[in-house]
């Protein structure tokens, strides 16, 4: 793991409750938002992607084979790029929207062939990428406390799905691998939804912003190099989870 989850989930929560109930002792003095036209955020950290799909592989004039998972979930680093036009303001929350894309690093999925149903003769692997791309809405909570701030956002949009890197290797030493699946790049629906403490005064008065994020990433899929094998390979639903962090760059 790149981080004890565990923890931080802990930092982030405590700091989420602070932020919402904090303010200095004795005269509370209110700070009214300082509004703006837009601005953008440059994000980074790490995601766990669950993704592959056990399945019957048809082939023409056989039984077909079946393609097991050993491991459904794998992490990465992933980095985003958004920017945000500020909306609607209340005297609880101000709302922004905008775009977010992200680039998912590469990650993996393994598992065993069992020839027409009976022979585990070959191990599999493959790597999936993904590139989404959402609209989002975001309402940025006022606080007492003008040091921290908490945003709850959501997106839907495209992700392009780069399946790739398929390769069987023989168990036995003897099976010759058939290495039929072709790359594959495809665009899915996708939606995501997070929340975030933001720390206002952190690096010269430039906000971070560290929290949570949710993705469903939809399914990506291998075609044949040839028509003997009828149905593809699919990756199945893919989800992630991510702990990330951005710097806010006013416009």
């Amino acid at each position: 793991m790149f981080f004890n989850q565990k923890k931080i989930y802990c930092t982030l929560l405590l700091l989420g409750l602070y932020s919402s109930t904090a303010s200095s002792a004795g005269h509370v003095q209110t700070h009214p938002p300082v509004h703006r036209n837009g601005y953008g955020l440059i994000q980074a950290g790490g995601s766990w992607v669950h993704q592959g799909q056990a399945q019957h592989i048809n082939i023409d004039g056989l039984i077909g084979d079946d393609f097991t998972v050993t491991n459904h979930t794998d992490e990465n680093f992933l980095v985003g790029l958004a920017y945000f036009v500020d909306g609607h303001h209340t005297k609880l929350f101000d709302m922004a929207y905008g775009l977010n894309a992200y680039y998912l690093a590469k990650t993996s999925v393994n598992g065993y062939v069992i020839q027409e149903g009976l022979f585990k003769n070959l191990s599999y692997h493959y790597n999936v990428e993904h590139f989404p791309i959402y609209v989002m809405a975001r309402a940025a909570l006022n606080t007492k406390n003008p040091n921290y701030g908490l945003i709850i956002d959501a997106g839907i949009g495209p992700n392009i799905i780069n399946a790739r890197d398929f390769k069987e290797s023989p168990l036995d030493g003897q099976t010759l691998p058939d290495n039929v699946f072709s790359r594959d790049t495809a665009a899915q629906f996708s939606a995501t939804a997070g929340i975030h403490v933001k720390m206002n005064r952190v690096f010269h008065d430039v906000p971070l912003e560290c929290g949570y994020r949710f993705f469903y990433l939809g399914k990506g899929h291998f075609y044949s190099f040839t028509e003997q094998v009828i149905d593809p390979l699919n990756t199945g639903n893919t989800y992630a989870n991510a702990l990330i962090c951005g710097l806010e760059m006013e416009t």
